[in-house]
């Protein structure tokens, strides 16, 4: 919502809820300062928000990736190839046929020290297995699955989310995998906490305290990503992994 109308909105959510908690306060006989006052009720809206992004700093010192061994490289130090669940982008069938396009993403993705072929995603959700080995036949191959010997995949069998003081703590795993040798290399977690349901339907439903775009909300927490921080370690010398 613009921002035009959010403004009157909370400065009136402030002079009411200033009167209403003054008027308590004077029913239980209890008294306390007006600034103080003052204080609660400005803070009141976003005191989840503090809150989860505290929960989130504790998280930060548990939350870290784990490598059990990293990639297998060549005798030249290069890495046999890398699939579309880790690269970076997407690339066009028309990026594929412009011969002098392809030779030249070619030349600058073997400067990353990928011995075979590396795989990116196309628009039309199949995969492009680009080979940058120079005694290989073809260029390119479009292929239905990846056949890579790394690719990042999340693990959908990893603990549900929970609960603590009405803040959901929602968790996912990201591992990188050896097709080759068929295990797991690394784990990186993400976790992110969410705030009370009652104070996301107060400040949007009542301080309309939402984006213009699709009713989003403008407050909220960010998650703890440690998939990237993995990848550079991982894959430092490949410029087309995601990081």
């Amino acid at each position: 919502m613009s921002g035009l109308i959010i403004i009157p909105i909370y400065i009136i959510y402030v002079i009411v809820g200033f009167i209403v908690f003054k008027l308590i306060l004077r029913l239980f006989k209890k008294r306390l300062n007006s600034i103080i006052i003052l204080a609660i009720v400005i803070i009141f809206p976003f005191w989840d928000i503090f809150a989860a992004n505290g929960i989130l700093k504790i998280l930060t010192y548990t939350t870290k990736p784990i490598i059990y061994e990293m990639p297998e490289k060549d005798k030249d130090g290069k890495i046999e190839s890398i699939g579309d669940s880790l690269t970076l982008s997407y690339i066009s069938i028309d990026e594929l046929k412009d011969k002098k396009k392809l030779e030249k993403f070619k030349s600058y993705l073997r400067e990353d020290n990928i011995s075979e072929f590396i795989e990116y995603k196309l628009y039309s959700e199949k995969i492009a297995k680009i080979y940058l080995n120079p005694n290989s036949k073809k260029d390119y191959d479009i292929i239905e699955k990846s056949e890579a010997k790394y690719i990042g995949t999340y693990n959908r069998d990893f603990p549900k989310d929970s609960s603590f003081l009405g803040f959901t703590i929602f968790r996912s795993q990201f591992e990188v995998y050896d097709t080759k040798q068929n295990k797991i290399i690394a784990i990186a977690p993400t976790v992110g906490v969410g705030t009370p349901h009652f104070m996301n339907l107060f400040r949007g439903g009542i301080l309309m305290l939402i984006s213009g775009g699709g009713g989003a909300p403008m407050f909220s927490t960010k998650s703890i990503v440690t998939a990237w921080s993995l990848l550079e370690e991982l894959f430092k010398d490949i410029r087309g992994v995601k990081k």
